[in-house]
């Protein structure tokens, strides 16, 4: 249900994306085309194709993305440069980079999109790569992280790092993971990294299976980059970019992770925080349960 109060008129005008394959996902976007419709909100369909333009003239005041994780991620480096703020609707597994479900933007919808709804401003990585043969530099962005995975045979490589151009530590292991805040929850935690307020300014930097039990991992400041050199790789290693792009790697390249210039907005839902959505989704700090369900 909708806020029970008087429907004001919103002047916001709303772009939809909604991932296609998901049954759900459509059900939720007809769903809230009646609901804009109620609040005289102008809106414009869109593909979630990255390669498409941008639709509408004058451009929209916000996104509404409905799908899973996968689908708010590619969104968010597409749009960053468009400087249009997201709202993230759940319709996947986890949903944990959309705040919204299809009732809880219902609830909401006169809020968050009227003029004083509340934007929580995130960084992006951006990625340089520049292979050791002189070919042609690629630059990608990262939403959450960019992982340098070993790949197969799955023997164990070796990389030289330098943070600001200052020589940093030497790296034996199955690779590296470097995350964003928001990121910070994903392959990152997973391999022991912390989790960190998605609103900091800063770089996170977490070694997986390192062979030195003092590489630890650690957090640089925003504005810092750090450079990867491949001193030693396999055949299969490769850099993952948000889980979705690849880029295989060669001896010698050298692969530098700063902050994008652009931060991306997202439309918090009101009553649930960070940590909270942490807590809910995640299990964070959860005690162990016993055969009943009840904890022990």
């Amino acid at each position: 249900m909708m806020d029970s109060s008087p429907i004001t008129k919103t002047k916001t005008t709303a772009l939809l994306l909604a991932d296609p394959s998901r049954p759900e996902a459509v059900a939720a976007r007809d769903k809230i085309q009646k609901t804009l419709a109620e609040l005289g909100t102008p809106f414009v369909n869109g593909s979630i194709n990255e390669t498409e333009p941008i639709p509408g003239n004058p451009k929209p005041d916000v996104a509404i993305v409905i799908g899973g994780d996968g689908t708010m991620i590619a969104q968010a480096r597409r749009l960053v440069d468009h400087g249009i703020p997201m709202i993230g609707v759940n319709c996947g597994r986890l949903g944990f980079l959309a705040p919204f479900s299809p009732a809880s933007f219902q609830e909401h919808a006169q809020s968050v999109l009227g003029p004083n709804r509340i934007l929580e401003h995130r960084m992006l990585l951006e990625v340089r790569i520049e292979p050791a043969d002189g070919s042609e530099v690629i630059t990608r962005r990262a939403m959450n992280d960019g992982l340098i995975t070993a790949g197969e045979p799955f023997r164990m490589i070796q990389m030289s790092t330098a943070i600001d151009g200052q020589e940093g530590p030497k790296l034996s292991g199955d690779g590296l993971v470097v995350a964003t805040p928001t990121g910070s929850t994903g392959h990152n935690a997973s391999t022991g990294g912390p989790i960190v307020d998605p609103r900091l300014d800063a770089i996170i930097v977490t070694p997986i299976a390192a062979q030195s039990l003092a590489f630890r991992p650690f957090a640089l400041h925003g504005p810092s980059t750090l450079d990867v050199v491949l001193d030693q790789v396999n055949k299969g290693t490769s850099l993952v970019l948000d889980g979705q792009r690849h880029v295989p790697l060669q001896n010698a390249d050298r692969v530098s992770f700063s902050r994008y210039d652009t931060l991306m907005g997202f439309v918090a839902c009101p009553g649930h925080p960070f940590w909270r959505i942490l807590h809910d989704k995640l299990g964070w700090a959860a005690p162990p349960r016993g055969s009943g369900g009840e904890p022990s």
